[in-house]
Formats: structure tokens, C-alpha cells, sequence
């Protein structure tokens, strides 16, 4: 259901950010941080906002916002308001509990699902998705990212928006939707920027449900994909580099885009062992 122009947080006294920032939050069973990111939007008007609920142990996300004026007006994406676990490299900022110590190299990354329930909601007009990434960075605790590290992103939806570069293969990698092992085909598209891009994108589009995500089995398939068309990086080299954190939102925009309406609901955060 779509909420109605001028929505506000079910509960007054919730954790609220009501602009672009972030803060870190005590879920039941993780230590999340969640942000407001709209990285490349240098002014807007309307309303925003992300609130935990921690009776609910819930992060709600609201946007109806107009006149958007960007930062880099040739930018597919306008923001990516989101909540994460771990180290992110942009913030230089994180937090991880014993379930899983990030970062953490690729060679010793455990077989486990991180676990969560989501429902996305958006005006017909709008280009989005709904996506994951992670930075996988040479040294462990690194201040930005460039020449030599990795974005990896998986995809469950989109609309009027696609990954950045170009299509090169298609893969199964199953994941756990709504209690049963799911067959997924993602597409896979690479992209050389100044770091490498890699996107996982789902040729179902899953606009909510519980989902058990196996972090895994897309490392062990990005080493296939580095080893046939990185050029600044070999499979060794990956090996030996550090999975920062794993990012959960919403993409969206694009350049012509000048007004946004949408919003999601996340609960259920946990990791738990394959």
C-alpha cells in the first residue's frame, strides 16, 4: 500500500532522520547502520525520512520530494537510501557482532545467508530498484575506493532502471524467498570504472518477501567473472582482499528525473550459518 502525501512515522518516539545522515542502531539480532544516502542530489524540497522502530525492530523509508537538483547531472542514480552491516569504506564507518566480524577476507568468508524481510513501494513513473552491494577493498579498513577494488551489487528488482555496463553471462545462484529454496537466473553485467562494477541482477522481480541471501556462492561466481574480465585484478589478488560490508535499499533516478515518490520497510535482519 502506498502511503498517503505527507506520511509520518507510525511511532513519535522512534529514531528518526529527517535529512541526509546516518546512525547506527541495535536491531534484535544485529548492529545495523542506517543512511539517508542521496549521494549525488545537491538540493531537493518535499519530505524525506528513515525511522527504526525498535518495538517493531523495523527501519521504515518515506520520499516525496520535487525539484531535485543534482550533483552530477550525467548520474543514473540520484541516492541510495539504505541500512548496512559492517565497514563502509565511503563513511568510514561500521559496525559487526561475533555472527560475522566484518570486513573479512574472501579466502576465509564463512557460508552463511543474511537474512531479512522487505516490501518496496513507488510511484509507476519512477526509475528504481531494489539492490544489495558490497565493497571488496585490498586493504581492510580502507577511506574510499578506486583502481584495484570491487563493487559488487545483486539486484532483486528494478524498474526503469538497469545495471551499469554491459550483460556478459547468466548464472542460477539460488536463494531462500518466503521459507523455500528460490532458483533465481541472475544477469550479469561488468562494468571497468575506476574500480571494478559487477551487478547481479535478478530476472525476477521480487518486490517483497523474506529473502535468505547466500553471500557466498556470489563470491566463489565473482572470481569467475574477475578472472574472465577484470584487467586490474587476478583471482588470487581477490582472494586475498577484504568483503567490507553488505548495503541494503533502494537505487533511483536517473538524469531526467526531478521528483521522487517511494519508500520501503525492512525487519527481520539476521545472519545465521548455511
Amino acid at each position: 500500500m502506498i502511503p498517503i502525501l505527507g506520511a509520518e512515522p507510525r511511532y513519535k518516539d522512534a529514531l528518526i532522520l529527517r535529512e541526509p545522515s546516518s546512525a547506527d542502531i541495535k536491531t534484535k539480532n544485529l548492529p545495523l547502520t542506517m543512511e539517508l544516502n542521496f549521494w549525488n542530489i545537491s538540493s531537493y524540497e518535499g519530505e524525506t525520512w528513515m525511522a527504526f522502530y525498535e518495538k517493531d525492530d523495523t527501519v521504515e523509508y518515506y520520499a516525496d520530494i520535487k525539484n531535485i537538483i543534482l550533483k552530477d547531472k550525467n548520474s543514473w542514480v540520484h541516492g541510495y537510501p539504505e541500512i548496512y552491516y559492517g565497514y563502509k569504506p565511503w563513511s568510514v564507518h561500521g559496525t559487526s557482532c561475533e555472527k560475522l566480524v566484518l570486513p573479512q577476507k574472501v579466502s576465509k568468508f564463512p557460508d552463511i545467508y543474511f537474512n531479512f524481510k522487505y516490501s518496496l513501494w513507488h510511484e509507476s513513473y519512477l526509475p528504481i530498484n531494489f539492490a544489495m552491494e558490497t565493497w571488496i577493498t585490498r586493504e581492510e579498513k580502507q577511506k574510499s575506493v578506486s583502481s584495484g577494488d570491487i563493487e559488487m551489487m545483486v539486484w532483486l528488482y528494478a524498474q526503469k532502471l538497469g545495471p551499469a555496463g554491459r550483460k556478459v553471462a547468466e548464472v542460477k545462484i539460488p536463494i531462500v524467498y518466503n521459507g523455500k529454496v528460490k532458483d533465481i537466473i541472475w544477469e550479469v553485467y561488468v562494468s571497468p570504472m575506476s574500480w571494478d562494477y559487477i551487478a547481479y541482477k535478478s530476472k525476477e522481480n521480487l518486490k517483497e518477501g523474506e529473502v535468505k541471501i547466500p553471500i557466498n556462492d556470489f563470491l566463489k561466481n565473482l572470481r569467475d567473472i574477475i578472472k574472465q574480465y577484470s584487467r586490474k585484478i587476478t583471482p588470487e589478488q581477490f582472494d586475498q582482499m577484504y568483503v567490507t560490508d553488505w548495503e541494503i535499499g533502494a537505487e533511483f533516478g536517473d538524469p531526467y528525473t526531478t521528483s521522487a515518490k517511494f519508500g520501503w520497510t525492512f525487519s527481520n535482519f539476521d545472519i545465521e550459518n548455511k
